[in-house]
């Protein structure tokens, strides 16, 4: 047998010849390779996720009229519209207007808000619905949301806004907020008289909504009841869009429509848009910290174990030096060792990773993470890494060993 056969040789008997700190080695290279897999499936679907959570947040664009303009034609909606599908870009129309309730306590203005309810309910998945009418049977002012139907989407898809939303009903309903239902004692199902500039409209109130800001003092109707209203067909106070997509991919839809529509102003909410690169960064940057101590553990954990084999093979050492065997050669039979238990860990920490990660999405975001092949190679070159940097002291060991003092038994 030539050398390199001997080589092989002992190289696969040593799996079988101190099964304990072999084991040892690879457990500990199979929890470094495990949580390599979990932060890297994490980190490459982290943007992608939380995207979409801070979608739920709503609009992060408005576009609105350009110095002392109140308004801006419709005709701006639909050119956003043509140029971007709706599901890379959720159009929500307003028009806004200072008005009255007609018939109720006190002379208090009040801000009506015209727009389209099922955009309305799809761009503001928090608005809750605290009040509104079954079967005939008001229930308002619950407070406690025990009964509620949930959010205003929800809400929609029930049996009594279907009931109260015919097709010969769907251009008259109002929402009212919450604080503007209370002080003008308004009740779901009630008929509600608004006046604006000497004319007057009647909605019946389809429900009260709770949302968590200055809209609670608003009251809601269909944009084109609004527009007749206050006598401004094909008119818009403003434009919120939620495009999908990175802080970057909404900074080129903004310059993209900036261009399109030079008289218009488009602005990006950046609450909304900065808030989201900087959690994005903040856990990548966690993830990183986390990676890196469980990773400097593992490797002190694989030097302890190697060098443990080295100490105790340190009579074979001195053999295979006494025969005429080298240092690198030596060094490259504990190398290729240790980077087979790598190579075995990442396959197993890589399977056992994704499903980690996956429970962690399914907790974290309620949905799957997409199986990335391409997380296998990082994880297996990380893996190996960490075992190169283990057996460093291990191999200095090995050059250290007098073979005439480890065969005497010194």
């Amino acid at each position: 047998m030539n050398r390199w056969g001997i080589f092989f040789r002992i190289v696969s008997r040593a799996f079988w010849y101190r099964p304990g700190r072999v084991s040892a080695a690879l457990a500990s290279l199979t929890v470094g390779a495990t949580l390599a897999s979990v932060f890297l499936s994490l980190y490459f679907e982290l943007p992608r996720k939380m995207t979409e959570e801070f979608r739920s947040l709503g609009a992060n664009l408005v576009l609105a009229p350009t110095g002392n303009a109140q308004t801006l034609p419709e005709s701006v909606f639909r050119q956003v519209g043509a140029r971007h599908h709706q599901s890379e870009l959720s159009r929500l129309p307003w028009l806004y207007a200072v008005g009255k309730v007609g018939s109720k306590v006190g002379n208090d203005d009040v801000i009506f808000g015209g727009t389209d309810l099922a955009e309305l309910a799809a761009m503001k998945p928090w608005w809750q619905i605290v009040g509104w009418q079954v079967a005939g049977r008001q229930v308002a002012g619950n407070t406690s949301r025990d009964n509620s139907p949930g959010n205003l989407e929800a809400f929609l898809n029930t049996e009594a806004s279907r009931q109260a939303m015919s097709p010969e009903n769907q251009d008259r309903w109002l929402l009212a907020g919450e604080k503007a239902a209370s002080h003008f004692g308004l009740q779901p199902g009630e008929t509600v008289q608004l006046d604006y500039g000497g004319r007057a409209l009647q909605l019946p109130l389809l429900a009260i909504v709770s949302t968590g800001g200055s809209e609670d003092s608003q009251l809601f109707l269909p944009l084109p009841a609004l527009q007749e209203l206050t006598g401004q067909p094909e008119r818009l106070s403003l434009i919120e869009l939620q495009a999908q997509g990175s802080g970057e991919q909404v900074e080129a839809v903004r310059q993209g429509l900036a261009a399109l529509l030079p008289q218009t102003e488009v602005r990006p909410l950046r609450q909304v848009v900065e808030s989201e690169a900087r959690v994005v960064m903040k856990v990548r940057w966690l993830m990183f910290g986390l990676t890196g101590i469980v990773l400097g553990i593992v490797i002190l954990s694989v030097m302890t174990t190697v060098s443990g084999l080295v100490l105790d093979r340190q009579r074979e050492i001195g053999v295979m030096k006494a025969l005429g065997g080298s240092d690198g050669m030596i060094s490259l039979l504990f190398v290729t060792e240790t980077a087979c238990y790598a190579s075995l860990a990442a396959m197993l920490g890589y399977l056992a990773g994704f499903g980690l990660a996956q429970w962690a999405a399914l907790r974290m975001f309620g949905s799957v993470l997409q199986w990335r092949w391409d997380v296998l190679p990082a994880v297996v070159a990380v893996t190996l890494g960490v075992a190169l940097m283990a057996t460093a002291f291990p191999i200095h060991m090995v050059r250290k060993v007098d073979p005439a003092v480890s065969l005497r038994g010194n």
